[in-house]
């Protein structure tokens, strides 16, 4: 897999004609950095982005300065050419069905920048799938949203406006995330071959499955260094008479495994291993399929080692990533704290499961009745108690039976869509709103994530 600004297209004949040298250098024209010349195209995957190949000797870097009638200009970040003379990349952030000035600067350590072109680039229409997006309040955080919807994610900005999309069309619900090493992962519930593996062009570049299992609907992590940490689908034929279901029910219960960058199996958890049929409600027992754990989230916890949310079981666990011993377990029958502060007592049917650092927990309370909430426990592990430190109800009939998602904000605060409610609101570091979404209520959001920056989703200070 490559990374987006690695990318090296042939470059079509024509753009020859174009060959200037840069004026700047003239100690000797023989050896001179020379601009050949560029072509922008349109995205085949996103209507409102523009594609810009480059080809020029002698440079460090180029980047775009793009506007449109009389708007101020933007530009994209700078681009290595690297030991290559061809690099091509992506323009971010357009409007729909504009013509934009591209002009083409060229970089070189200790020299003036030069603009060396300018091309002109029009944008297309966003297809129907895509909501109008509206937003309420102001006191939001800087950068962008990303919402991974039925047909496909979108990222907008503060004020609504579709800034980049990637269709995957048909109105399967699918999970789709910007990893932190800038990847971004996508995987549909009827799939389990396998994530794809997206760049910010929207070119498929690679896929990250389990090995020996099918691959698990929902969430999958990839550390900036490349580690993957997958859950997979075992299905087993148990008889389950004794516990009121039938004599051979086919039973799915989670796997976990660690892939180094270069796929090696580096760690594996089998939740069979350590999990009991007397862990989970009778009801769930029972029919001819099992979906014992129907685990939703994983995450690496401030220490390292493994959370794991399993819904079936009401349950979030934490495993050591060195022994597969479970630390803890919160949550559910066999639940280990007392819990305290929480003025429902419990929760159940959660979600997006994220760390704010070691045994401090934040997720979606997706509860059996209204309304759901976004919970947030610290975790005492030598008083074994569980407090709630606050909790954000967005109403008393915003109710996300299934699906949701959270992600913490380093100023404290916190975004929480309520999945198939389609609610996606802001809190602060208090749990009180500050910012959200309109106009989208209904409408399946599986998934909300802050990102810093549209060209480089890793980076910045949000966490996945």
């Amino acid at each position: 897999m490559r990374p987006w600004h690695a990318i090296r297209l042939l470059l079509p004949a024509i753009i020859l004609a174009g060959a200037r040298c840069d004026s700047s250098d003239t100690t000797d024209p023989g050896n001179a950095p020379r601009y050949v010349g560029a072509v922008s195209t349109a995205n085949p995957n996103n209507a409102i982005s523009g594609i810009v190949t480059v080809t020029a000797t002698g440079y460090d870097s180029v980047y775009v300065r793009f506007w449109r009638d009389s708007a101020p200009a933007e530009r994209s970040p700078s681009i290595a050419f690297g030991t290559d003379s061809v690099v091509t990349f992506p323009v971010l952030g357009l409007d729909t069905s504009a013509t934009y000035a591209f002009e083409i600067n060229l970089e070189r350590k200790g020299k003036a920048v030069v603009p060396a072109d300018t091309l002109s680039h029009s944008t297309g229409v966003l297809p129907a799938w895509i909501p109008v997006i509206g937003v309420s309040g102001t006191d939001t955080s800087a950068g962008f949203l990303l919402l991974s919807l039925p047909n496909g994610p979108v990222i907008i900005n503060n004020a609504g406006r579709v800034l980049w999309y990637r269709e995957r069309i048909g109105g399967v619900l699918g999970s789709w995330t910007a990893q932190p090493n800038g990847e971004h992962t996508w995987l549909a519930t009827t799939d389990s071959s396998g994530y794809y593996v997206y760049n910010v062009l929207g070119e498929e570049t690679g896929r990250y499955s389990c090995q020996g299992y099918k691959t698990r609907f929902h969430d999958v992590l990839v550390t900036a260094t490349g580690d993957v940490w997958i859950m997979c689908d075992e299905v087993a034929t148990v008889d389950l008479t004794s516990f009121g279901g039938v004599d051979s029910a086919q039973v799915t219960a989670t796997v976990v495994q660690h892939l180094d960058p270069s796929g090696q199996l580096q760690f594996q958890w089998r939740s069979l291993d350590h999990f009991q049929f007397t862990d989970v409600d009778p009801s769930i027992l029972t029919g001819a399929a099992v979906n014992f754990t129907h685990s939703n989230a994983i995450e690496l916890d401030g220490d390292g080692n493994l959370l794991l949310s399993s819904r079936s079981l009401d349950e979030i666990t934490k495993i050591d990533v060195t022994t597969g011993a479970i630390l803890w377990r919160f949550g559910g029958l066999a639940n280990q704290f007392t819990i305290l502060g929480d003025p429902k007592g419990a929760f159940q049917r959660q979600h997006g499961l994220r760390s704010l650092g070691t045994n401090h927990l934040q997720f979606l309370d997706n509860g059996t009745t209204v309304p759901s909430r976004l919970v947030r426990y610290s975790l005492d592990t030598l008083g074994m108690t569980a407090t709630l430190d606050w909790q954000f109800i967005d109403s008393p009939t915003t109710f996300a039976g299934v699906g949701g998602a959270t992600q913490a904000y380093p100023d404290g605060g916190a975004l929480v869509t309520f999945g198939p409610a389609g609610r996606v609101v802001e809190v602060d570091a208090n749990g009180a709103r500050r910012w959200e979404l309109t106009g989208i209520n209904g409408t399946y959001v599986f998934r909300a994530q802050r990102l810093a920056s549209l060209y480089s989703p890793g980076a910045g200070p949000y966490h996945r």
